[in-house]
């Protein structure tokens, strides 16, 4: 079958090379299928559609309208459309109802397209939502003897059985020929700061046993954590060094250093191949996961930075959040990250229901008072399939339309705090500005970032800044060109 991988052209924070629609492609290409990956980030989003029988679209929730476009435009040309990714796998059904498309992915997709693009009927396809009776419909792909086998596992997440395959090695490595590292344009990788070029996205693990209220890992990953191959790990490492002249790897992980063990072999096996590698942790680790052993050990073998999840500073809101950290021990934490020679991101989440002026600022006082190099303040935004999402919907979104292009960390906007909406924004601006002018911190952010990324920082700080339709209006107008609000209503069928 001749299949073609759509990731939107959006207004993107992070350009990167696409690990999943790698992953895809990989596995589809071992069956004899033609595959093409088009990424917005990258490219136009341009193809002849006599070309293809199969077009999968990804989405993120901030992007979930613009991968609802790029389905409408292939179901225009007569394609059969799958729709996949995070935002999917958080909401099945009403994905497929807002979308439109054929099919949704909802499982680990390697084994879902692989079995779809084999002509299996789509009830028989693991992991996948089809139409039936004008209705959107789970499979019944029974996967008994691959869990009597030990080959795959079933977590119950919400109302909802998912299955996951254990051996994440079986997946193999991504198609890098279709994702070329040195094919994406030297802008804004994720953690917007790097040290060499070309760079590549690795992951080493997935899942995240952890119920923390605001985060979908758990969903789109599956609860129980899955390990690769150490030496498979760094054998890849080496392929994309001598093959693709990679310089830097950042490993995206949910929980890179959940298992000690895990990260030891990684390193060792780093430092015992003498592979001269900068490597970075830029999507957060565990800061109840880190000793000073571990650390060195992790700076000898090329570690130069790492993003460390603290989300509040009172603990009140980390036990309701279910973030399972006792404050007491971040101060301590990141001083050894430092000493390590490791630069230190802070990760810091304002505006969780219940949450009170007060406590806000004792979160940003707290990240001034620390030893970090950078910082980041989100809003608490709550994702699809989350607990944060459910509070949300009884809240606010109840049978009402979504305009998902609302959901950014950045910019979402819930009057649920013992606060309003405004002061929850005004206080991220704070943070923000407080931070980097405490301790020189802006001088030094400014010094290290690259010429070409100056305008698309300031675009950064401005969307941070100022409100969204201020920001659309002078700095980004190209986002005033489709607003997306739900095709249909949240409950309507095809």
């Amino acid at each position: 079958m001749n299949i073609l991988l759509i990731s939107p052209k959006y207004d993107a924070t992070i350009v990167a090379p696409h690990l999943g629609l790698g992953y895809l492609s990989s596995s589809l290409k071992k069956q004899g299928h033609k595959v093409k990956i088009l990424d917005g980030t990258r490219e136009e989003i341009k193809y002849n559609p006599e070309d293809w029988e199969l077009v999968g679209v990804t989405a993120m929730s901030t992007y979930f309208p613009e991968a609802c476009k790029d389905i409408e435009r292939a179901k225009s040309y007569g394609l059969k459309t799958i729709i996949g990714g995070a935002h999917i796998i958080c909401d099945p059904e009403q994905s497929l109802i807002d979308s439109q498309a054929d099919y949704a992915a909802i499982g680990e997709g390697e084994r879902t397209m692989s079995q779809l693009a084999s002509g299996l009927d789509p009830s028989s396809v693991e992991g996948l939502v089809y139409w039936k009776d004008g209705k959107p419909k789970r499979s019944n792909a029974n996967v008994k003897n691959l869990i009597e086998t030990k080959k795959m596992y079933t977590t119950k997440i919400g109302d909802q059985a998912r299955d996951f395959q254990i051996d994440i090695d079986d997946f193999g490595e991504p198609d890098w020929d279709s994702i070329d590292p040195a094919s994406y344009p030297k802008k804004m990788p994720h953690g917007m700061i790097y040290k060499s070029l070309p760079l590549a996205p690795i992951i080493t693990t997935r899942g995240c046993p952890y119920s923390c209220i605001y985060c979908s890992a758990p969903i789109t990953a599956g609860k129980r954590m899955r390990y690769r191959d150490p030496i498979k790990v760094v054998d890849g490492i080496e392929m994309l060094i001598k093959k693709y002249g990679v310089k830097e790897i950042q490993i995206e992980d949910d929980n890179f250093t959940l298992k000690r063990k895990h990260v030891i072999a990684v390193c060792e096996e780093i430092i015992k191949r003498k592979i001269k590698i900068d490597w970075c942790l830029p999507n957060g680790v565990r800061i109840d996961k880190l000793d000073p052993e571990m650390l060195r050990l992790m700076k000898k073998s090329g570690c130069y930075q790492m993003s460390l999840g603290i989300e509040s500073a009172n603990q009140r809101i980390l036990d309701m959040i279910k973030k399972r950290l006792n404050k007491d021990l971040v101060r301590n934490v990141v001083n050894e990250v430092k000493k390590a020679g490791i630069q230190a991101v802070g990760f810091f989440i304002v505006g969780f229901p219940t949450e009170t002026k007060k406590e806000i600022k004792e979160t940003i006082d707290f990240a001034c008072s620390l030893n970090l190099d950078r910082a980041n303040f989100t809003k608490a935004t709550p994702l699809p399939g989350t607990e944060l999402y459910d509070m949300w919907i009884s809240l606010y979104g109840k049978d009402k339309n979504i305009d998902w292009k609302s959901f950014s960390m950045e910019q979402f906007s819930a009057d649920w705090a013992e606060c309003s909406a405004k002061d929850i924004a005004r206080l991220q601006t704070w943070g923000f500005i407080k931070f980097y002018l405490t301790k020189f911190r802006f001088l030094k952010l400014l010094f290290s970032l690259r010429t070409h990324q100056l305008i698309t920082f300031l675009k950064r700080i401005l969307r941070i800044v100022f409100s969204t339709n201020l920001y659309n209006r002078f700095i980004n107008k190209k986002a005033l060109n489709f607003k997306f609000i739900n095709p249909v209503s949240r409950k309507t069928t095809k």
